[in-house]
């Protein structure tokens, strides 16, 4: 009888216990960690431009009025476009561009407009384009593409690109 009571009264105890540290744990401020936190930047207006290239005649210049992220957007489109253009580094862009596969619909001409602009807490950066193009391409260059943007050695470069089906 006598442990039945001690059991009991250690149970009440540790439930008591338990109740206070919930309580001192909702009471408590909660101190905010500075490297996970995003911090909010000015939201940046995109162009409202469609650009338009051709494989035969681009050039290694950005478009005027475009940043280094959008400019290495555009490089990325560039070198779908002509892998072979001096701009196209293969440290830069996703290995699948600079594939020579006859099977593979390069396309030849490609249109795009930015659309949106994500900045992610990983320290990436997604920038959304409406495309189009005349070849398949992996169906990356058709509808909402996203290229997923992050830095090596302060420049932009394209880690990922996928499309929005």
């Amino acid at each position: 009888m006598i442990k039945k009571i001690i059991v009991i009264i250690l149970m009440l105890g540790l439930f008591v216990w338990s109740l206070t540290l919930t309580r001192k744990n909702k009471t408590e401020p909660v101190i905010a960690q500075t490297e996970s936190t995003p911090i909010p930047q000015a939201e940046e207006k995109l162009p409202d431009d469609v650009y338009s290239f051709n494989a035969n005649e681009l050039t290694a210049e950005c478009s005027e009025g475009l940043n280094d992220m959008l400019c290495s957007v555009e490089n990325a489109i560039k070198c779908t476009l002509k892998p072979d253009m001096e701009t196209c580094s293969r440290q830069n862009l996703p290995a699948f561009i600079f594939m020579t596969d006859p099977t593979v619909e390069r396309p030849t001409e490609m249109n795009y407009k930015f659309i949106n602009k994500k900045v992610l807490p990983n320290r990436t950066t997604e920038i959304y384009t409406e495309s189009s193009c005349n070849g398949g391409w992996f169906g990356l260059c058709q509808g909402t593409i996203i290229y997923v943007l992050g830095q090596n050695n302060g420049k932009w470069i394209i880690r990922d690109i996928y499309a929005v089906e």
